[in-house]
């Protein structure tokens, strides 16, 4: 069955549960939805519930949802010192994520999530593929503990939890790459917040040799020694995209919850701990 058809029928329930929900956004489009119900296996109820996660968060994140201009020189610094790109691999897809601003000089915590989300938001809107799951590949190169008093830990504890409760994504794997010795330390501050079931699937690796034994050096971009898209050049054909849809981004209202119309009886809950998405992990 084609990808666009196979949840023709679960998108209208979601749709009109939509539309009887009068602090929920009307603005996301029917691929969305299909997104969010192959994040969720088809559940409808889990849709329900990361859909209510995705809007209602945004809202409650204006630090990285608000004043999104990609024109703006703030974000082209942020974009300057990473890249986010996607990668086919067979069935799954492959998201990487690269900081690379080796004295973070540049670095702004707030700018660099922006930045993220922005390309995050991007690739919900255009990328058209539902795979069967999502390798996650961090490249944390250029994390020194440095870093550290840079970061709001509990802030970041708390938007990595959006992104695993509240993105249509399947997280299959994660990999950490170019790990420097201190990598625990790092770690360490993230750990708590992370369900068991994702400490459970991530892999840290100190060299390519150790990574491209887990994942096919085909799928991978030459950065990292393989034969895929160089990655710096998919990030610019990203960014120039954005600025393309500089309107879209203008909007502080995207794909967010009016809280204030949340009503008393509204049953789908914006917290999913406990109950983390990830099913079936391979």
């Amino acid at each position: 069955m084609p990808q666009d058809m196979q949840y023709s029928n679960d998108v209208v329930s979601i749709r009109e549960w939509l539309v009887k929900e009068p602090h929920l956004p009307q603005d996301i489009d029917d691929f969305m939805l299909q997104k969010f119900l192959h994040s969720c296996y088809g559940s409808l109820e889990r849709t329900k519930k990361c859909i209510e996660r995705f809007c209602s968060t945004r809202s409650m994140m204006p630090e990285v949802y608000t004043s999104r201009d990609p024109t703006a020189d703030k974000m082209k610094t942020a974009f300057s010192i990473t890249s986010v790109s996607s990668y086919k691999a067979d069935d799954n897809e492959v998201l990487i994520h690269q900081l690379d601003d080796p004295g973070l000089e540049k670095f702004s915590f707030y700018d660099i999530l922006k930045a993220f989300a922005i390309q995050a938001d991007f690739w919900l809107k255009v990328h058209d593929f539902l795979p069967e799951g999502h390798i996650i590949v961090l490249d944390i190169k250029d994390y020194s503990l440095r870093i550290i008093p840079k970061v709001n830990v509990m802030f970041f504890r708390d938007f990595l939890m959006f992104l695993l409760e509240g993105m249509p994504v399947r997280v299959k794997q994660v990999h950490v790459i170019n790990c420097p010795s201190y990598y625990d330390k790092l770690y360490a501050l993230v750990k708590p917040a992370l369900p068991s079931e994702i400490c459970n699937i991530i892999t840290f690796h100190s060299n390519l040799d150790s990574f491209h034994k887990a994942i096919d050096k085909k799928y991978l971009p030459e950065e990292y020694g393989g034969d895929a898209q160089s990655m710096k050049q998919q990030q610019q054909e990203w960014i120039q995209a954005i600025v393309d849809q500089r309107k879209m981004f203008l909007s502080d209202n995207l794909w967010k919850a009016d809280l204030k119309k949340k009503t008393k009886n509204n049953t789908v809950q914006t917290s999913m701990s406990g109950s983390f998405r990830t099913l079936s992990i391979d």
